[in-house]
């Protein structure tokens, strides 16, 4: 069964009436957490009431969802799982959580010298960017360096292949 996801985290082909470069109704930028800056596109202003976090993500609802990316390596796989039903806000703290998982020395070694200098300028980025730059660089490289510029959360798309399966849209950080 085709799962029907909520619109707040439906990636869509067609823009938002409120800003044409937005694709999905959530503002995300992955480098934050979505607690505090997961915002609607028609009220940036706001983050997400608890309210709007905790409805379903899905219809039917599922007590687990597997969310994958064209991005990620193939070992990586994020589940979002709540015994009762996966909400709005368990999909954006399992991707935030997942993203924030240190990378392992085996997924650096894989990439190329061309992703070595995207992450490394990345993680450099981000770190310069932390409330304490020291405690950033002490934690190391994250996965979510791995991601350089495509940290924009564009909406997830149910997979046609997989059950209980979403598929990830990012987009780069606008220039």
């Amino acid at each position: 069964m085709t799962l029907i996801l909520s619109n707040y985290i439906l990636y869509s082909q067609h823009p938002q009436p409120t800003d044409p470069t937005i694709y999905c109704p959530l503002v995300w930028d992955l480098r934050e957490s979505p607690a505090s800056s997961a915002r609607h596109v028609s009220n940036l202003q706001r983050s997400l009431s608890s309210r709007e976090l905790s409805q379903p993500a899905s219809f039917p609802s599922v007590s687990s969802l597997t969310i994958t990316c064209n991005l990620f390596p193939d070992t990586w796989s994020i589940q979002a799982e709540n015994a009762i039903y996966v909400t709005v806000h368990d999909v954006l703290h399992a991707i935030y959580t997942s993203l924030y998982m240190p990378l392992k020395r085996e997924e650096w070694d894989s990439l190329s010298r061309r992703q070595h200098d995207l992450v490394q300028s990345a993680f450099e980025r981000r770190c310069r960017n932390a409330i304490n730059p020291e405690e950033c660089a002490a934690a190391g490289k994250m996965r979510i360096d791995y991601l350089a510029h495509h940290i924009i959360f564009g909406g997830l798309s149910a997979s046609l292949e997989d059950e209980n399966t979403c598929i990830l849209s990012l987009r780069r950080l606008p220039a």
